[in-house]
């Protein structure tokens, strides 16, 4: 959406100069497929207008404000075309990260928003920005524990397991749809 001019990009943090959007890298491939089509749009215009229009079209004569709506239905249609691979190369890129800790969670928002982001969802929640900080970091360590551990408890020797029950689980549940819930309200 910022790309696009949707969405407004966030001011740079206290201690920076750029946005964290300003400060995000993509490939080289992708820098270079969007400057191609640049370099290449004169050629690229004439193709679409007398796809639209026809070749007798490029033949006459017109002026410039006639083909403005053409040109800008062009351009527009290339730009979301473009759009999609860079939205494909932000997914290829932001795939190897985990979004499960506050402050990685942060660092994603603030891609898209300068909102301080748990001070907002403390105050829809009705929490302190710390203690749902606190309360998500438990739950991504039981999560962990259960996915990567065993959850087996290690002072108790090895077999047994961490105490969990339903009214745990449906906690941590309605947890993260609260917390998720907060988070799209603020963006």
């Amino acid at each position: 959406e910022i790309y696009q001019g949707k969405r407004s990009e966030p001011l740079p943090s206290a201690n920076t100069t750029k946005s964290a959007f300003s400060r995000f890298q993509i490939s080289l491939g992708y820098a270079h497929k969007d400057r191609m089509t640049v370099m290449e749009m004169a050629s690229w215009l004439e193709q679409e207008i007398q796809q639209m229009k026809g070749y007798d079209f490029l033949q006459s004569s017109h002026k410039i404000s006639s083909l403005n709506s053409i040109i800008a239905d062009s351009v527009l249609n290339k730009i979301n075309q473009n759009t999609v691979l860079l939205e494909n190369e932000i997914r290829e890129i932001l795939s190897y990260k985990s979004f499960q800790q506050p402050d990685k969670i942060a660092d994603a928002i603030r891609l898209i928003s300068d909102k301080k982001l748990w001070d907002e969802v403390g105050i829809i929640m009705g929490k302190t920005a710390k203690d749902v900080k606190q309360q998500l970091t438990a739950i991504v360590d039981r999560r962990n524990k259960i996915a990567h551990e065993a959850d087996i408890d290690p002072t108790y020797g090895i077999g047994n397991r961490w105490n969990i029950n339903e009214i745990l689980v449906n906690d941590a549940v309605n947890f993260i749809e609260q917390l998720v819930e907060a988070i799209h309200q603020i963006l």
